[in-house]
């Protein structure tokens, strides 16, 4: 029997446990021997009376081809994990551990998400928010900007799912929740990060010059964290880039950008800001060249500097993340503009390989996308 897992664990998990099992047809005892356990353990997970650990709820994936929909249901515990079970029966007595508590089993989402997708985490992240609203409902009057804050994070990374899933209108809801909530918590990096989601979720509808305006405003306030402003001032260049803007338009914005992104290498990242590295920088600066390379042989070559630069140096915890995937497309098409068709195959292949790992449709879509551009006949 392995250790007590200090999980935080959805409760739908024994059922799906089970629903997994009996549909691959395998008995308690095949199943446990798959995962190298004993069958009391498999039977006592179904039965929902011990906790997984990650590395026990991983392995069942495995054996079940279950595709990260059990995993996605246990994160590890968060320093006060037991005060965070149970402030979610008892609302009226939630205090700065429990918040803090909750915003520690955020963060564990979030890089989970990078690891698996989007899809696994999408209904476990909504049942943990729905406690939180309930949270911030009940909490007593000298709690309630601290649960509001930790509310707003949890909304803004639903709205990133809800993005990440094709789902326009609950991402729209959620990021006005988000910011609602941000701006009652005077969270101004935070209230920076939706308006610069919202602008992302506008590049997606092709509503460019939204996209543009509400990366500007994302950036306005000087006191907002520069990894996040140096982020904004990139996405702005590639939504001039994209709207015809003129070249020297959108390589003042990207100068900018990689200024404001030089300081932020002084400035410690938000725990809803991790990704902004040195290497997520070098991709975006690398993706508005791409779209100047279009015309400009000279700016594609930049493009393509960046690009293989950027996606080299992506850590391995999230090489095999969603929206890296993208940016590989990206680095393909630029490839294709250079006139490497062979690298550009390869480099699809890789991220139709993480389409199929996180089950991201939209991400399988880019790639086939991608394909028909490019004038592969298909990625092997």
């Amino acid at each position: 029997m392995p250790p007590r897992a200090n999980t935080v664990v959805d409760p739908r998990f024994p059922a799906e446990l089970r629903r997994f099992r009996e549909s691959r047809g395998l008995s308690l005892r095949q199943l446990a021997a798959a995962v190298n356990h004993g069958k009391s353990l498999i039977h006592q997970l179904e039965a929902g009376r011990t906790k997984p650990s990650v590395d026990v709820a991983v392995r069942l994936d495995g054996a079940l081809d279950a595709n990260g929909a059990l995993s996605g249901l246990v994160v590890d515990a968060p320093e006060g994990g037991e005060r965070l079970t149970y402030v979610t029966t008892h609302p009226r007595r939630v205090d700065p551990a429990a918040v803090r508590a909750f915003a520690g089993l955020l963060a564990g989402y979030r890089r989970l998400e990078d690891a698996i997708g989007s899809g696994p985490v999408a209904a476990p992240v909504h049942a943990h928010l729905d406690t939180v609203t309930s949270l911030l409902r009940e909490a007593p009057h000298h709690m309630r900007p601290h649960v509001v804050d930790v509310a707003a994070q949890w909304a803004q990374f639903a709205g990133w799912l809800s993005i990440a899933q094709g789902n326009d209108r609950a991402a729209t809801a959620w990021h006005a929740r988000a910011l609602q909530w941000a701006s009652e918590a005077g969270n101004r990096d935070l209230v920076a990060t939706v308006l610069s989601f919202q602008g992302h979720q506008a590049e997606l509808s092709c509503d460019l010059p939204a996209m543009i305006g509400l990366s500007q405003a994302a950036r306005r306030d000087k006191t907002v964290n520069a990894a996040l402003r140096a982020y904004c001032a990139g996405q702005e260049a590639r939504g001039l880039a994209r709207a015809g803007a003129t070249a020297q338009q959108v390589v003042t914005c990207l100068t900018e950008a990689s200024e404001v992104a030089a300081q932020a290498a002084e400035e410690p990242l938000s725990s809803w800001g991790y990704w902004y590295t040195p290497s997520f920088f070098a991709i975006q600066q690398g993706i508005a060249w791409r779209y100047l390379g279009a015309t400009d042989s000279r700016a594609n070559d930049r493009a393509l500097e960046l690009l293989t630069v950027g996606v080299a140096g992506v850590n391995e915890e999230a090489s095999g993340a969603e929206w890296h995937g993208r940016n590989l497309v990206y680095l393909a098409l630029t490839q294709a503009q250079h006139g490497d068709t062979t690298a550009a195959r390869e480099t699809l292949m890789s991220a139709e390989g993480i389409a199929v790992t996180t089950s991201s449709r939209q991400l399988a879509a880019h790639v086939r996308k991608a394909v028909r551009r490019i004038g592969l006949s298909a990625t092997p």
